[in-house]
């Protein structure tokens, strides 16, 4: 009798410790799934629509611990990201205008080069051409008056002085 009572006790404290085994893993799942699991799909849900490129997702767990804190660090970070990226499109929108005003004034300075050199050489042939021919006559006048010394040294003024004023003109030109 006392072995089969010892032989019954063993089997309910193996059934019993079976049983408690099997609830303490069933306790231990929902634990974990309830705590841990359900948070961290939630946040990686909350990613995945960011990633996604859904920029105004927004993660709403209310835990209460260590996870309720990682979902505000992260929608705060999702705050600044928007707030930054509101702040880079104005950015863009002001440099394509300045780039616009660039392209404008870089035209408008690609003109003016253009009608200072066709002023600088009109100029220079406006100059030009009457020095060249009062040099050229002076030398005429210098060659034919060669029994005149005063007359001829004249011409060699006028002929110098031209020559000196279109060396001038040619370095400011």
């Amino acid at each position: 009798f006392g072995e089969s009572q010892l032989l019954t006790s063993r089997a309910w404290i193996i059934a019993a410790g079976a049983i408690a085994s099997i609830l303490a893993v069933l306790v231990f799942y929902l634990i974990l799934t309830r705590v841990i699991f359900t948070p961290v799909r939630a946040l990686r849900e909350t990613t995945e629509r960011v990633q996604r490129g859904e920029l105004t997702a927004r993660s709403t767990l209310t835990t209460g611990d260590e996870f309720e804190e990682l979902s505000t660090a992260f929608n705060a970070m999702l705050d600044e990201m928007d707030l930054t990226q509101r702040h880079l499109r104005t950015m863009n929108e002001n440099l394509d205008l300045k780039v616009t005003e660039l392209a404008e004034a870089n035209v408008g300075l690609w003109e003016s080069s253009r009608f200072k050199s066709e002023f600088l050489a009109n100029v220079s042939h406006e100059l030009r051409t009457p020095l060249n021919s009062i040099i050229g006559f002076a030398e005429v006048i210098r060659e034919r008056a060669s029994e005149d010394e005063k007359l001829q040294r004249y011409a060699t003024n006028i002929q110098t002085s031209g020559r000196s004023l279109l060396d001038m003109i040619n370095e400011l030109l």
